[in-house]
């Protein structure tokens, strides 16, 4: 395992557009993410591509991945920022440099479509990413960034020791405020009081963090990038395209069939965004058909991926679960 060194106020951090970035219409989350960024005292430079536009995707995959291996090569940069997702991190998988990556070990944050470079760095590289906000995400939010998201990140990449146990949220959103009206930039998004994370399946269990946005992690399946999960408390969450219940049963299933759950030591669920009450109600039901016949703990519901606020979980790193006691914590520092 490789940790990268912790980043402290002054540091310059890049960010980066692995995949989508959308134009001049979405130039005002940048801004307003960056100026968080700003006022939490980072420096912070945009990587020579990272605002470009190509459709679907931000540019080409050797330019991307330039910028990527750029950010790590030079010294300046302590730390790498995705802008946000899309669906095309996977383009760079076969220009991505990962010796140059591996010498060079840096914070590297995102989620989403990020989930794909993430686990792959984590995999090839052995150093710890971060499964965390995005420039444009929760960094960008009216009238700041959440506090329990601002605060769970810079316990996880500042500070030089575990961030030990994390509380639920007493609250979360998933309204949606059109980014093409500017809505966001006049209130907040409407807060709704969380009833807590539910904890599914008893067990008391530790194992290192691997996963992210589960339709994300379909683009590594099959590949050389793929995680070994032996050990590993499995995190996942669906996007806001909101996959079926039905669609989540069956990339489960073949997890099981993958030998997935033979080898994980916990399942952790982020709060899926998207879905009614009994939709809800049905994936957690799935969740526990699919993984009946395996003693690990579960627990669902939890604060990370496409709702607001987000904790920041670092890959390759240990955790540990204690459903009896309702206790998730990150037991080992994720940054020298």
């Amino acid at each position: 395992m490789i940790k990268p060194p912790h980043l402290q106020k002054g540091d310059t951090l890049g960010v980066v557009s692995p995949s989508w970035y959308g134009g001049p219409d979405f130039q005002h989350r940048i801004e307003r993410g960056v100026r968080q960024l700003e006022d939490l005292g980072f420096r912070v430079v945009m990587a020579p591509h990272a605002l470009n536009n190509l459709g679907y995707i931000s540019d080409t995959p050797e330019n991307r991945a330039a910028d990527i291996h750029g950010l790590f090569l030079d010294p300046q940069f302590k730390g790498i920022i995705a802008s946000i997702g899309g669906d095309h991190s996977c383009h760079l998988l076969p220009w991505l440099d990962f010796e140059l990556i591996r010498s060079h070990p840096k914070v590297f944050v995102g989620f989403s479509d990020i989930t794909v470079l993430t686990n792959a760095i984590w995999k090839m590289t052995g150093l710890v990413t971060f499964n965390g906000p995005t420039v444009m995400t929760e960094f960008a939010e009216f009238p700041q960034m959440p506090e329990y998201s601002r605060d769970l990140f810079l316990r996880t990449v500042c500070a030089g020791q575990p961030v030990g146990q994390i509380e639920p949220s007493g609250w979360w959103t998933e309204e949606y405020l059109d980014w093409r009206t500017k809505a966001g930039l006049t209130r907040a998004r409407k807060p709704e009081a969380s009833p807590g994370w539910r904890w599914l399946k008893e067990g008391q269990a530790e194992g290192f963090l691997a996963g992210g946005c589960i339709e994300s992690l379909q683009h590594l399946r099959g590949t050389r990038y793929w995680p070994d999960f032996t050990g590993a408390f499995l995190f996942f969450e669906t996007s806001e395209d909101a996959p079926t219940p039905a669609d989540v049963d069956g990339i489960l299933m073949d997890y099981e069939n993958m030998g997935v759950f033979d080898r994980i030591h916990g399942l952790l669920f982020g709060r899926p965004m998207g879905y009614t009450p009994a939709e809800r109600s049905e994936l957690h039901r799935v969740v526990l058909e699919r993984t009946s016949k395996y003693r690990f703990p579960i627990v669902a519901d939890m604060d990370f991926g496409h709702t607001s606020p987000m904790m920041t979980l670092p890959i390759g790193c240990k955790a540990r679960v204690d459903t009896r006691a309702r206790m998730f914590e990150i037991i080992e520092t994720a940054v020298t």
